[in-house]
């Protein structure tokens, strides 16, 4: 679908997976800043106080949009979703110590960013999901970068 003027209109997904490549980019360099100052646990603490005004729009924008949603079928994606902060906390306490005994911003933050890594290896095996060649490829060449950076 072209727009005017022959340019094609960027998808949604992409749009937001660019946003969130720019605001995680500069979140990496002020995390670094920020870890001069302090030790993981506090840098981890005040991360989660600067998470609170957002945290009250996301929850009156959930309560608005499922007002009358199945209670039922929410506990499981609850439970799943508090695992998920707590998975999400502790590796950000992980990616603060990183930072605050001496990493460098421009290296932890591209090894950490790595994650996915980790996400297709458990995908591969929990969810029996499978890769092609190019797929395995990628997974070796990301490997290799976690190597070349931390050299």
């Amino acid at each position: 679908m072209k727009e005017k003027g022959g340019f094609r209109k960027l998808p949604a997904w992409l749009f937001w997976s660019l946003a969130s490549i720019v605001l995680w980019g500069t979140w990496g360099l002020v995390s670094k800043v920020a870890s001069a100052g302090m030790d993981a646990y506090a840098n981890q603490l005040l991360y989660t106080v600067g998470l609170a005004p957002l945290m009250i729009f996301v929850a009156w924008s959930v309560h608005k949009e499922n007002a009358g949603d199945r209670r039922d079928t929410r506990a499981t994606g609850i439970f799943w979703a508090f695992f998920t902060g707590i998975l999400g906390g502790v590796g950000n306490l992980a990616f603060f110590q990183a930072l605050v005994v001496g990493g460098k911003a421009s290296v932890v933050a591209p090894v950490t960013a790595l994650f996915p890594m980790v996400t297709v290896l458990l995908a591969l095996i929990v969810l029996k999901e499978r890769l092609g060649r190019v797929q395995w490829a990628g997974l070796t060449l990301a490997f290799v970068a976690i190597y070349l950076l931390s050299a």
